[in-house]
């Protein structure tokens, strides 16, 4: 059971026989009485024992009862205080009762049933008092924890339509990458057979069909990023990027995956300036906003969308206001559909509002757009066309980007190799020797080695004259295992570790993985890399 408190009443009177006579009445009721002979004890008493009522006299030496009650104006909201005093008049007792007094007694008392009375009355309007402030503070830790939970569920159903709607742009994407890989392989045989006949007729390869190969090549690999960015399965990447080649990119994304009698107009400034973040949410952006414009051409005679880029070098209150070191960068999409109302305008990015046939949109498309763009520091402005549609422009603060006339290029790094033998663990044959190829053209000596097993058997016999070892992860526990045999065997030699899937943090590999590289690698980043590993065992890093 709930120990139960006494209940606790503060006397201060100057007179001794006041003060004893209100202890018997209030001692039989089974309070506890404090006594003070003036203000000042008084004010300690009170300070010290925190007392449940207050009673007190008004005239009185050293500190009388106003002064009292006006040096614990801040503490006694909640404590009820009974005045009781023989002298002094109305202006008095309104004095007190200003200063916090709960009522006022004139002496002398003729009864105790008086003063109990209004001791009860007080201690019960207190009592009352505290329930309530204690029930209004249940509701307020109840409604901040709805409101937590509610939040909580809110950012729930964000992420999983954003989940959703990734999914669904993978979707949109997986309709066109089959036709668009089925023309990176057309142009890598169209080329490669070109190349071949030119060699059987002792002719010199054409250098365009080489550098068609390796375009389109590179164009595969960044769809495949793309489409692992969107299912989550490669960790953000924030980064310096120039918004135009992530836009050409998009562009070409959309185009493909877009009905063909929709016809998409594009006109890109040639210096759009860089972000910081993650070029896949410029991508995001960009794909939903023609998404939606899709949705509106339903029903449109000669559909058309059109997406422009431009830069703003001065400050544009109607668009953003930009610090002066950065450009204004607005993206526009515009369509000729049906529009929508001037009352609906204001209310396309607000959650589960959509304007589409009912089971056909969510509502959070936009609302998910306009967070992603708040997120960059950038604003989405709407309006109406008035041949009919409506237009998107996201305003972005970009930093300023050289163009590649006058930009100054960094000098060429040092990817050669001075005859330094590196073993290749590598399953695939083809790729094994087409590594193998480019290490030679590179300066380097190649072993070849299909699993750990022989790689590590090569190791043994070549001990002290390997200088790098060159893997893929494989099959799971692959890298870890060849690491092991390396510590067993005392080698110290390090290991550049070239990954086909999403590149896990660094930190996460054993410590002789000193660099990742993610499969297709070129010429170039695979020179650099070596470079780096060697240059990080000959610092003993």
């Amino acid at each position: 059971m709930p120990e139960t408190r006494t209940t606790a009443v503060l006397v201060v009177d100057d007179d001794p026989f006041i003060r004893a006579t209100t202890r018997t009445v209030l001692s039989s009721r089974g309070f506890e009485v404090l006594q003070a002979g003036n203000g000042r004890e008084g004010l300690d008493l009170f300070r010290a024992h925190s007392p449940d009522l207050l009673i007190v006299d008004l005239k009185m030496p050293v500190m009388n009862g106003l002064d009292l009650l006006s040096r614990l104006s801040g503490v006694i909201e909640r404590t009820p205080v009974l005045v009781i005093s023989g002298e002094g008049g109305l202006d008095e007792a309104v004095k007190a009762l200003r200063l916090g007094a709960w009522d006022y007694l004139v002496k002398p008392i003729v009864s105790p049933e008086v003063l109990l009375h209004a001791v009860d009355k007080a201690l019960e309007r207190a009592a009352l008092i505290r329930e309530n402030e204690d029930y209004r503070l249940g509701l307020e830790r109840q409604v901040q924890q709805r409101t937590l939970e509610l939040q909580k569920a809110n950012l729930e159903l964000e992420h999983q339509f954003l989940k959703q709607q990734k999914l669904g742009i993978i979707g949109t994407i997986a309709g066109g990458m089959a036709h668009d890989f089925n023309n990176i392989l057309a142009s890598v045989v169209f080329s490669t057979e070109l190349i071949r006949g030119a060699v059987d007729a002792g002719d010199a390869p054409d250098q365009e069909d080489l550098d068609r190969i390796l375009r389109v090549c590179q164009r595969g690999t960044s769809l495949i990023r793309s489409v692992l960015h969107f299912t989550g399965k490669m960790h953000e990447e924030f980064i310096h990027f120039p918004i135009r080649d992530v836009l050409l990119e998009t562009l070409e994304i959309i185009r493909g995956t877009t009905p063909s009698h929709i016809a998409i107009d594009a006109c890109l400034d040639r210096n759009l300036g860089s972000l910081f973040g993650d070029p896949v949410h410029l991508q995001q952006i960009l794909m939903n906003l023609a998404t939606n414009a899709v949705h509106a051409l339903a029903g449109t005679a000669k559909p058309r969308i059109a997406i422009t880029a431009r830069t703003h070098t001065g400050q544009d209150s109607g668009l953003l206001v930009t610090d002066p070191d950065s450009v204004l960068t607005v993206i526009t999409v515009s369509d000729n559909g049906a529009g929508v109302s001037e009352d609906d305008l204001p209310r396309l990015c607000e959650p589960f509002f959509t304007t589409k046939p009912k089971d056909e949109g969510t509502g959070l498309g936009l609302f998910v757009t306009q967070k992603i763009v708040k997120s960059l520091r950038g604003k989405l402005i709407f309006s109406r066309n008035a041949a009919g549609g409506v237009t998107v422009q996201v305003c972005l603060p970009a930093s300023p980007q050289l163009s590649a006339d006058s930009a100054e290029l960094p000098a060429a790094p040092e990817i050669m190799g001075c005859g330094e033998r590196v073993l290749v663990i590598e399953s695939d044959p083809e790729v094994r020797a087409a590594i193998c190829s480019c290490l030679t053209r590179l300066g380097y000596e190649p072993l070849q080695a299909e699993g750990v097993a022989e790689g590590v058997q090569t190791i043994e016999t070549q001990r002290g004259s390997l200088e790098i070892v060159l893997t893929e992860d494989g099959t799971a526990g692959q890298v870890d295992e060849l690491c092991a045999s390396l510590r067993a065997t005392g080698t110290d030699i390090p290991v550049l570790l070239a990954s086909a899937s999403p590149a896990p943090a660094l930190e996460t590999r054993p410590s002789c993985v000193r660099r990742v590289i993610s499969k297709p690698v070129d010429m170039l980043s695979l020179g650099r890399a070596m470079r780096h590993c060697m240059s990080q065992r000959l610092c003993k890093i």
